[in-house]
């Protein structure tokens, strides 16, 4: 469990910058250190989302203010990961060490920041509700089908939430 905690805190703070100018390691892509790209900053496009669920006139009217709060949590989310990001390379990764028991210190600084990403999670799940509620039953299948927003990838190994 422990390690679970150190690996989504290691996931949440990794740098996309260092993902993506980082070389590969020896023995090609998938080989070494796997790297993680921090969920996205928005969700979909309301033009796409429209596109592709047919929405009315009428719907895209009630749907907008969902849409625009569920964009906000993701944005501010990213903000967040980005400024906890910045803090860790300032104090030169608040001492975590990969292999290393975290310190009570450390954990507690874990567990505060999987709290606050689920926290932002959540959030977007309402928004999402709301959107979904707009819909007729046809649409909500549509809907269920495309890419759910995620704020927080969980660790774990599991599927991403539905």
């Amino acid at each position: 469990m422990r390690s679970l905690a150190v690996a989504t805190l290691v996931a949440l703070l990794a740098s996309p910058a260092f993902a993506q100018n980082a070389t590969p390691p020896a023995g090609g892509p998938g080989m070494g250190q796997r790297r993680f790209q921090p969920p996205p900053n928005h969700w979909m496009t309301f033009d796409s989302l429209s596109q592709a669920l047919s929405l009315s006139a009428d719907q895209r009217t009630k749907i907008t203010p969902a849409y625009t709060a569920l964009n906000g949590v993701m944005k501010d989310a990213a903000a967040r990961r980005q400024a906890i990001r910045q803090q860790m390379q300032a104090s030169g990764g608040g001492g975590f060490t990969p292999g290393q028991e975290p310190t009570p210190e450390q954990r507690a600084r874990m567990d505060s920041v999987r709290a606050e990403m689920q926290g932002f999670q959540a959030e977007a799940d309402q928004w999402y509700a709301a959107i979904r509620n707009n819909l007729t039953p046809d649409q909500q299948t549509k809907f269920d089908a495309l890419p759910k927003p995620m704020v927080f990838r969980p660790m774990g190994g599991g599927a991403p939430r539905q």
